[in-house]
C-alpha cells in the first residue's frame, strides 16, 4: 500500500475575520497567490491511523529539522507520530533542484470521522518557528478522499494566520479530496489559532463553491514523486520505527 500525496484543486477566498464559509476564488485567493512551503498530505487508514506525508519546498531542507518538527508535533497533536522515515526524496538525479526532504509516519487524531473535520492547528504549530532560511510561512494540505463536511473549516483569518479550503470533485482518486492552504503570520506556535474540531462554531454561508480549475502544474509534480515512494502500512501502525537519515 502506497502513502500518496494527493492534489486537491478547490478555492475560496473574500475572507472575514473569524469566519468561515464558501466564495468564489479571486486573484487575492491563496490559491493563486501562495507556494506552499511546505506540503502534506494525509490519508485516513481503514484501520484507523492517519498516514502523513510531508513534503519541503525548499532544496536541502534539513532532515535533523523536519525530524524535530515531526515529533514536535505530539506536543499540540497529544498524539505521538509513529514510524517516522525522514529522507532526502530525488525526482531527477541530474538536477539538483530536484530534491526535496520528505517525511512519513502515522499519527492519531489528524482527521476527526466523529466530528466530520480536521486539525491543521497542531501541524501549523509543529513547523513553525524555524529559523531562516527554513522557515515556514505557507502550509498546504491534500486529504485524499475526504468528503467536505458543513463542520469543516472553510475560511478562517485572524492576526495569526489565514486559512482557505477548497474540494476537487474528479473521478481520478488521485486527484479528488479536500485541499486547504495556510499562511502563517505569525512564528509563535501558541499564537497561531486555528479553530479545532469541536470549537464553537463560526458564521457560516449555506452557497457552496463552484469547483475551480486544475493546477496541472502541481498535479504532474507530485503526481510523478507519489509514484516512486512505498509505505509499509501495517508495519508502521504496529510498531515504531526508528528514524531514518539520509
Amino acid at each position: 500500500m502506497r502513502l500518496t500525496p494527493v492534489f486537491l484543486l478547490l478555492g475560496l477566498a473574500g475572507l472575514t475575520a473569524a469566519q468561515t464559509g464558501s466564495a468564489p476564488q479571486t486573484p487575492d485567493s491563496l490559491f493563486s497567490t501562495m507556494v506552499p512551503d511546505a506540503t502534506i498530505s494525509i490519508k485516513k487508514h481503514p484501520l484507523g491511523p492517519d498516514m502523513v506525508d510531508i513534503t519541503m519546498k525548499a532544496a536541502g531542507y534539513p532532515i535533523k529539522l523536519l525530524e524535530s518538527q515531526i515529533q514536535n508535533l505530539q506536543k499540540f497533536m497529544h498524539s505521538a507520530p509513529r514510524g517516522v522515515q525522514v529522507y532526502d526524496y530525488v525526482l531527477n538525479p541530474s538536477d539538483p533542484n530536484s530534491h526535496f526532504t520528505r517525511g512519513q509516519f502515522v499519527v492519531d487524531g489528524a482527521l476527526n470521522r466523529e466530528l466530520g473535520s480536521v486539525r491543521l492547528k497542531p501541524f501549523a504549530q509543529a513547523l513553525a518557528g524555524a529559523p531562516k532560511p527554513w522557515t515556514v510561512n505557507s502550509i498546504e494540505f491534500q486529504l485524499e478522499g475526504e468528503t467536505p463536511t458543513d463542520k469543516m473549516i472553510r475560511a478562517f483569518r485572524s492576526k495569526a494566520a489565514i486559512v482557505e479550503g477548497r474540494v476537487e470533485d474528479s473521478k481520478d482518486p488521485r486527484v479528488a479530496g479536500i485541499e486547504f492552504r495556510v499562511r502563517l503570520l505569525t512564528q509563535t506556535p501558541e499564537e497561531i489559532d486555528i479553530p479545532e474540531p469541536g470549537d464553537a462554531p463560526l458564521k457560516s454561508q449555506n452557497k457552496p463553491a463552484s469547483p475551480p480549475g486544475r493546477d496541472w502544474t502541481t498535479i504532474v509534480v507530485f503526481l510523478v514523486a507519489a509514484g516512486a515512494v512505498g509505505a509499509l502500512v501495517y508495519s508502521l501502525l504496529l510498531r515504531a520505527r526508528p528514524m531514518s537519515r539520509n
